[in-house]
């Protein structure tokens, strides 16, 4: 059997690493664009590419060499800038690639990493079948990629997997974003500096989210939107929790903020409805939140 040829953007990033390496072991052959390269283990399935998608000669003559079968586009640049110009700016890099891949005769499936935001629902669940509307530049940019890559792709018959991203977390995050603040101002034991220690997400493990695109990669499916999201709502106050007692086998810092938090309101609680993810690619969320969290803990110890 031949191999599946993957073209891959943004694999620098932290979805994409682990990403590459999933489609190693299942025997596929990847073509990895980013503007660096990243360090992941030698295998002669994976050629890098270094180019950036501002610039469309830096990349053409190599994917067409490749001829790939499926492409997943992750790559978004300068997140978390999500002012005009920046999303403006990719999502005229998007359509660029974009076009130019959906017009390869190879060229059999599409995958996009979308957004949670893309719902502007500030509570209760997302479903995949709701009609959304745009509510900043970065979610009418993505919008905009979509509507038009829904066309294209019906057009040259390409199968089109959007899937909407909740608040994904995990190992190589950037140390600014929520857990590996969360964990690393409770090893240091200060209380975590949080403004709405009562809002909840859907918090999905990056494991979760690979083996999603993994699915979609190697079986046929139906084009459409998927949710990757765990199903259920998680406040940023049992995020601490979690990582305290994970850290320092207490909850003292979490009890002190909840005191101090006693007069917030929660004013978002929102998740992901993903029974039609789970029925058309089988595939189902396996990382608990606490798995999840140690795993990220874990990771952050090897960078010590």
């Amino acid at each position: 059997m031949d191999k599946i040829k993957v073209l891959i953007t943004g694999v620098s990033g932290f979805i994409g690493i682990p990403l590459a390496e999933k489609l190693l072991t299942q025997k596929c052959e990847i073509l990895a664009l980013s503007r660096t390269t990243p360090t992941i283990k030698s295998n002669d399935s994976i050629v890098w590419l270094e180019a950036d998608l501002s610039s469309p000669n830096s990349y053409r003559e190599q994917i067409e060499s490749f001829s790939p079968d499926v492409v997943i586009h992750l790559a978004w640049q300068d997140i978390p800038d999500f002012s005009f110009q920046t999303s403006i700016k990719n999502l005229n890099q998007s359509l660029e690639f974009l076009s130019f891949v959906s017009g390869l005769k190879s060229c059999k499936k599409i995958l996009v990493s979308g957004s949670c935001w893309e719902f502007n629902i500030k509570k209760g669940e997302c479903l995949e079948t709701d009609v959304s509307i745009p509510k900043d530049h970065f979610t009418w940019a993505k919008h905009s990629i979509r509507t038009w890559l829904e066309m294209i792709c019906k057009q040259n018959e390409i199968s089109l997997g959007w899937f909407r991203i909740f608040y994904v977390y995990g190992p190589r995050q950037r140390a600014a974003s929520l857990i590996p603040t969360v964990l690393n101002d409770v090893k240091n034991g200060k209380i975590p500096q949080i403004k709405t220690p009562k809002n909840a997400n859907d918090y999905i493990f990056v494991d979760d989210v690979i083996d999603a695109f993994a699915i979609a990669t190697n079986n046929n499916f139906s084009s459409g939107i998927y949710n990757l999201g765990s199903g259920k709502s998680t406040s940023v106050l049992d995020i601490c929790r979690c990582a305290e007692r994970i850290v320092r086998g207490s909850d003292t810092l979490t009890l002190q903020l909840e005191n101090e938090s006693k007069l917030n309101i929660a004013d978002i609680d929102f998740w992901a409805g993903n029974n039609i993810t789970k029925e058309a690619l089988n595939w189902m969320p396996e990382t608990t939140l606490e798995d999840g969290i140690r795993k990220t803990w874990n990771y952050i110890n090897t960078l010590c």
